[in-house]
């Protein structure tokens, strides 16, 4: 039987709803409803440098305003309005009428950087229209978009995994989960919806018995092979690529863990329901499920990144984030031994995983 993880039960405050920053933690003023209201701007020229290529262009030192404009191919009195503007955000340094990149620049938003996020900006940007039909969403109470997964145009499917590569490797989720969850006695695992293959590749590097599967639509199984050949050749060999749609029939042959990260959120509750009891049935006796993903108190508000990111599914999906609560009914409906949550420190993190063992 496999190791039951050491992760802790959550306590009767947080199952209650009353841990965590609440909607009256915090006294609003005027401040801080501005900064709300106005926050659209700051991360368009944030989504607009990137895709400009701007932080690159300073990667190889500073520059002034005219040779920055020159190098992005864009108007000079504009790009220096643009520059100053990350300046005042802190983004960037500017000395003696020269840009320079700050640290977390050079760290998070040149493109050659190992903990690059501008993949999931670039897929911020992308999405800025939808964002606009926000009011839409809430009065059909339907997304705006077709929620297919970004899987029927290779351009949107490219952006989308990359986008979710770019996140968990700047963040650091993958390496951090790998280092937490004892997979000493498993031998097979299974990334279901794994995209890239982000997580997989750090648990096989921290488990060298392991072989690993990514269980995922066709779709981003070609973006996954792309990603994977750049990333981690070395381990390519002990990755299978199985095309699975886990809406349509059962999962594929037994194995020792289900992987699943930022899944359930994008589904809603009878299929998440039909998706615990695939799980069970995929594991064999004794295996395990985890769940990584924003886990809400009872109360739907905490963590905040939750309850607002709900709001981006609302857009795009037919799911939602939910609560440790919801989560354990469907795992108990579907067989499995009472669930254990583990919250990630935040910060960096918003995120939680739920662990199960199969009867």
């Amino acid at each position: 039987m496999l190791r039951k993880w050491r992760i802790r039960t959550p306590s009767e405050a947080e199952r209650s709803g009353k841990a965590g920053r609440g909607s009256n933690a915090t006294d609003m003023d005027f401040t801080k409803i501005a900064a709300i209201a106005g926050g659209h701007a700051e991360a368009r020229a944030l989504q607009t440098a990137t895709r400009l290529g701007l932080f690159d262009a300073l990667a190889a030192g500073p520059r002034d305003g005219d040779s920055l404009a020159d190098a992005l191919g864009c108007d000079r009195r504009a790009t220096a309005l643009l520059a100053d503007a990350l300046v005042a955000l802190e983004v960037l340094r500017k000395s003696i009428g020269e840009y320079v990149l700050g640290e977390a620049a050079a760290r998070y938003l040149v493109a050659s950087s190992p903990e690059y996020l501008g993949g999931m900006i670039l897929f911020d940007g992308a999405l800025w229209d939808e964002w606009g039909r926000l009011e839409k969403a809430l009065r059909t109470g339907q997304p705006v978009r077709p929620p297919d997964m970004f899987q029927t145009d290779p351009a949107a499917t490219e952006r989308f995994i990359r986008a979710m590569d770019s996140l968990v490797r700047a963040r650091g989720d993958a390496v951090w989960t790998a280092a937490h969850l004892d997979l000493s006695r498993a031998r097979t695992i299974v990334d279901l919806g794994g995209g890239p293959g982000t997580y997989l590749v750090e648990f096989l590097r921290r488990w060298p018995h392991l072989r690993g599967e990514i269980w995922d639509l066709p779709a981003t199984l070609e973006v996954a092979r792309r990603i994977l050949a750049e990333r981690a050749p070395e381990l390519r060999a002990r990755i299978e690529l199985c095309a699975v749609d886990y809406r349509a029939g059962d999962l594929p042959h037994p194995v020792d863990a289900v992987f699943l990260s930022n899944i359930i959120h994008s589904e809603d509750e009878p299929t998440n329901a039909h998706l615990m009891r695939s799980c069970w049935r995929a594991l064999n006796p004794g295996g395990i499920i985890a769940i990584k993903d924003h886990v809400m108190d009872d109360s739907m508000t905490a963590p905040a990144a939750g309850a607002v990111f709900s709001l981006y599914l609302l857009l795009t999906t037919r799911g939602r984030d939910y609560s440790f609560a919801e989560i354990a009914r469907w795992l108990a409906a579907a067989g499995f031994d009472p669930p254990r949550v583990t919250a990630l420190p935040s910060p960096p993190f918003s995120s939680s995983i739920v662990t199960a063992v199969r009867r």
